[in-house]
Parts: C-alpha cells; structure tokens; sequence
C-alpha cells in the first residue's frame, strides 16, 4: 500500500483517527502487561500483541517501551487527579469531608492491583527521565493539597513552617499507606485504609490556626 493509499479515509475512519485507535489499544495494552509482568519484564512484542497490534504500529505512536510506560503513568494520573478534585468539589464544605472524599478515590483506585503496580511500584527506578516524572506528578498532588490548606488555615501565622513542606509529607504518607496496602495484598479492608490516613490528615488540621 502506497503512503497516499494509507492516507485515505478506510472504514469511515482517517487516518488520524486510525492512528489514535492504535495508540488507545496500545496505552490499554500496557497498564495491562505492565500492571501484570512489570516494566522490566514487559517487552514491546507482548504489548503489541495484547493490543492486537503489529510492533510497526507500536513505533508509529511510541519510541520504545520507556516511552509508553510514560504515557500509561500519565494517563493513570490524569485520571485520578480529576476523579479526585470532582470527588472533594462535591463534598461538604468541610476539610475533613473533603479529605476524605479525595482519600476514598485514591484507595479505591489502588485496589486495582494493575494501576497500583505501575503508580506504585514500577514507577521507580526505571530512568532518569521517568523519575522526573513521578516527582512531577508528586508535587502536582502536593500544590493541590497546598491550595486547599491555604484555603482553609492561616499556614503562615506557624513560625518557621512551610505549608508546600506540610502537603508534600502528607502525600508522602498516603502514597505509603497504599504501598503498604498493596504489597500486603488488600489485608486491610477499605474503610480501615482510608480512616487511618483520615486520623494524619485530622491531626494536621488540628494543629493549624483558623481565621476566628
């Protein structure tokens, strides 16, 4: 098939359209093998072929496997970013409804054990590069839980406190919790999970000064 061939509309489909088909199939493909085997177990034909894909198609989207692994981390956070701002914009008015909110569709998204492989687990250790990506993705968290402290509590009456510090060691001790939760195989049931990062978040607010 000649490139003007390709080019053409087939099944009703461009060829943009076609090619961001192939992409889906193969970002899927990889929270599949990657959230199952590994990052370093995964090879670029196993994907293909849980994507139902040749490995030309796979290049087409993709410079090698580090590059969908980046893609499929992305997506996931993407997603549960905006899954959890949805959740605590919808709830009560309150830094403890709101936190829990955001705390249930954490722990509930890590109880899939593919997505929690690869946010997890998998995320460290690969490159430099990837690195930088979770530490990006880590402090996006942490600006996001920052503008609700500042929202709610004067941070900076605290002397010697700083309130990007106090975000950053509270996302860290979720993410830990749900890597403890993980790899203990779910012995934990949810509502356990979630109230027991409740009591680190509770205890901050309560130790912040408030507007009177």
């Amino acid at each position: 098939m000649s490139e003007q061939d390709a080019g053409r509309p087939y099944g009703g489909r461009s060829l943009e359209q076609r090619r961001q088909m192939r992409r889906r199939a193969l970002i899927d493909a990889g929270v599949r093998v990657y959230g199952n085997d590994g990052f370093r177990a995964a090879t670029v034909k196993s994907i293909c072929r849980q994507a139902g894909l040749t490995e030309r198609y796979f290049y087409e989207s993709f410079a090698n496997s580090e590059a969908l692994f980046a893609a499929v981390y992305k997506e996931l956070v993407f997603a549960l970013e905006r899954d959890q701002l949805a959740a605590v914009n919808a709830a009560e008015p309150d830094p403890d409804a709101m936190a829990r909110a955001g705390l249930t569709v954490f722990f509930k998204r890590m109880q899939d054990p593919l997505i929690a492989r690869i946010l997890l687990i998998e995320i460290f250790g690969i490159s430099g590069d990837i690195d930088r990506l979770y530490r990006s993705a880590s402090l996006g968290f942490a600006r996001l839980l920052e503008d609700r402290l500042k929202a709610w509590f004067r941070v900076e009456r605290l002397r010697g406190v700083d309130s990007r510090l106090l975000a950053t060691g509270l996302i860290g001790s979720t993410i830990h919790i749900a890597m403890y939760w993980t790899l203990s195989d779910y012995r934990e049931p949810l509502d356990t999970v979630v109230e027991s990062s409740m009591t680190l978040y509770s205890a901050l607010a309560r130790s912040l000064p408030v507007d009177q």
